[in-house]
């Protein structure tokens, strides 16, 4: 595969976790096997990457190659069709990774027409890099990552509610990063009051993501100190009509049932295009049964807690036939000074 190719997707991939409901996509216009002009989508409403790589290039781009990770929009959206500056750059091949299925129309037709090669090399990088981004899309709902810190036996906290700290300092590292690039945070409101998180990266130059808490009951302590970050925003979902507060950094979303899959579409339509669930076993447990997990990364620690299973973090009321149960696979494992990060997929 090409190097330019390469670089494309190294560049899609810095900005994962920024672009909101919109793909990451990065693009690099070369010519006579020289960069000219480097670009990436940094968020919705911004220059797509094509347009950044060619406003960067100039009159370089003319007979130049344009690497796309993604095949280029040819509809206005929130911005113009990236074809109509491909085509005015006077470019004379695009080249891109994969093709946009989420697209009603596509260019490709239209690029030839006025005289410009067109090929998809299909990268297998790309496919998985926008599979959960397609089927987000179509469904309307963000990618959801469900994060767990647990023990060898499951465990996320002890029966007396300690859970500080089950995992070690290099997981929490590694879980900042998780956070930057996520547009959002969901929580419950129990973890909040058990565990007083503050859901920040704490890393140079990090993006805090939107906080998310889902309290039914709306008994929500403000004095928690989740709620006195007063950069970030906070959107609490909750049933309870008389739920208020002058912070106003934080919104009050009233819904007669906070179910996941109007919540999920509510966070869509918001902007939230991927969401990383960091909660308890109660809403880890919902969203492990439901059909909108895209990816599951479980660290754990080399600890027995022992005593009942009230933190266990996954937790039905039915119990599963073995051939009836949740089936993941492991797409990637690694150690993390005697901490495991397994990141998982359903099957």
């Amino acid at each position: 595969m090409s190097q330019f190719m390469d670089y494309a997707i190294q560049l899609a991939n810095m900005v994962q976790g920024q672009t909101g409901v919109n793909p990451p996509v990065g693009a690099v216009v070369v010519k006579e096997g020289r960069i000219v002009g480097i670009g990436a989508h940094l968020k919705k409403g911004d220059k797509h990457a094509e347009v950044q790589a060619l406003d960067m290039a100039k009159q370089d781009a003319i007979g130049a190659s344009i690497y796309i990770t993604l095949e280029p929009c040819s509809h206005f959206g929130s911005t113009p069709p990236c074809i109509n500056k491909i085509i005015e750059c006077k470019i004379s091949k695009v080249i891109y990774a994969t093709k946009d299925d989420s697209l009603d129309t596509h260019g490709d037709d239209t690029l030839r027409a006025n005289g410009i090669e067109v090929e998809c090399v299909n990268d297998e990088r790309a496919t998985r890099l926008y599979r959960d981004f397609f089927k987000a899309k179509a469904k309307q709902v963000p990618q959801v990552t469900i994060k767990v810190s647990a023990s060898l036996d499951g465990k996320q906290a002890n029966d007396y509610g300690q859970s500080q700290w089950i995992t070690n300092k290099e997981v929490k590292q590694d879980v900042y990063k998780l956070r930057h690039s996520h547009d959002a945070v969901l929580t419950g409101r129990g973890t909040i009051e058990l565990d007083n998180p503050q859901y920040t990266t704490r890393i140079q130059d990090g993006k805090n993501p939107i906080k998310i808490i889902l309290s039914k009951s709306g008994n929500i302590n403000f004095n928690k100190q989740i709620y006195q970050d007063e950069s970030t925003p906070i959107w609490i979902y909750t049933e309870n009509p008389n739920l208020t507060t002058n912070k106003t950094h934080i919104e009050i979303i009233y819904l007669k049932s906070c179910g996941l899959t109007t919540i999920l579409h509510n966070l869509y339509k918001k902007g939230v295009g991927t969401l990383l669930v960091e909660a308890g076993p109660t809403i880890t447990s919902k969203f492990l049964q439901s059909n909108f997990i895209d990816e599951l990364i479980l660290y754990i620690a080399p600890k027995l807690i022992g005593g009942s299973g009230n933190y266990q973090f996954y937790q039905t009321d039915k119990v599963m036939e073995i051939p009836d149960t949740n089936q993941f696979e492991i797409v990637h494992s690694e150690l993390l000074n005697q901490n495991v990060k397994l990141t998982l997929r359903k099957k």
